[in-house]
């Protein structure tokens, strides 16, 4: 059944492994030649090199690591509208499947040799080359932001973290399943897509926004109010720089949120007098301009109390979390492949041979 399988849709497994291959060495390459200038940047380059040939090849592989990495994001999906989907559906609709089904071949034999066969080896390929994307960042752009943060992108978000190899693997096989779930459902190529499409993509959207700021409890940053407008977007600690940025605001003494009337409280340096005067030295000037920060500190800081805030917070989830966050979210998404089976195997038995 194996070797009957492999021969029916030997042209699709080496099409789509192929080409899954193939986008693997290139950023092998690229990864190669980035590695060989200073600052690496293999993410958040965007072709701005100038025309062909006269940028470094630095950018270029840059930027060519920037564009598979996208690709990788949204392979998932197409391969299983084109795999997925393809691989029982076509034979339902032409009604090949009947030869299959009437030659002393179970119903489960013949749908778990589809599987293993197509379904696996396509996404070992996603798994390789999430794993080669993730190498080709282990070198950072900087020391304090080795791991994966790049041009101001966390490793734990789109599309950094979609890209990665455990995590890559798990949604391709997520969407196979769900594309054959959706054609023995509904025997029909068109439909079986649409909903896979739809369906695959609210998932994807769903672990990002609802489930992945959950997998950890979020880092929590107090400052206090009389420095809370200074840096509010950034947690300060350098360590945290490439960190998934939750949420900031301020806060009451329960640490329930507050809103702040921002047009009721002057910021510091919106008052007159912060010019120099004509006959102050320089250094009386800086006196009086530290006198200024001060005072203006202090009233900033009792307007926000006044308004009910307690202090400001910065919660946010720091980029060592990222092995922890893709087994989880790998874990998740095995666990609907399990769930969707279920569906699928109701959908085979009433497959009438």
């Amino acid at each position: 059944m194996i070797w009957v399988t492999w021969r029916h849709h030997r042209t699709t497994i080496l099409a789509a492994v192929g080409s899954v291959l193939l986008l693997t060495v290139v950023a092998a390459l690229c990864g190669l030649v980035d590695r060989r200038f200073d600052g690496p940047t293999p993410y958040g380059t965007f072709f701005g090199c100038g025309v062909p040939g006269g940028g470094s090849k630095g950018c270029w592989a840059e930027s060519t690591l920037t564009a598979i990495s996208l690709i990788t994001v949204f392979l998932p999906v197409l391969l299983g509208l084109l795999v997925g989907v393809t691989v029982f559906s076509r034979d339902i609709e032409r009604g090949t499947h009947v030869l299959g089904l009437s030659q002393s071949v179970s119903r489960a034999r013949w749908y778990w040799t589809r599987v293993l066969v197509v379904f696996v080896p396509v996404t070992a390929a996603v798994t390789v080359l999430g794993s080669v994307l993730e190498w080709t960042r282990s070198a950072g752009i900087a020391p304090n932001l080795a791991g994966g943060g790049y041009g101001g992108y966390s490793p734990l978000t789109f599309p950094v973290f979609q890209s990665t190899g455990l995590v890559a693997g798990a949604y391709t096989f997520l969407a196979l399943i769900l594309g054959s779930c959706a054609a023995l459902v509904l025997r029909n190529t068109i439909g079986a897509m649409v909903v896979t499409l739809v369906a695959m993509s609210a998932v994807l959207i769903g672990f990002h926004v609802a489930a992945r700021p959950h997998y950890a409890t979020a880092t929590v940053e107090v400052r206090p109010l009389d420095l809370s407008n200074q840096f509010l977007a950034y947690p300060q600690d350098t360590a945290n720089l490439t960190s998934w940025l939750l949420d900031t605001g301020y806060v009451d003494a329960e640490g329930r949120a507050v809103a702040i009337d921002y047009s009721r409280c002057a910021t510091v340096g919106s008052s007159a007098g912060w010019d120099q005067r004509p006959e102050e030295t320089f250094a009386q000037y800086e006196i009086r301009r530290d006198a200024l920060v001060v005072v203006e500190q202090r009233e900033h800081a009792d307007c926000l109390r006044a308004q009910g805030a307690d202090r400001f917070e910065i919660r946010f989830h720091p980029d060592t979390l990222l092995q922890r966050f893709q087994l989880t979210e790998a874990a998740l998404a095995l666990a609907l492949s399990v769930v969707l089976f279920v569906p699928s195997l109701w959908a085979l038995r009433r497959l009438r041979p």
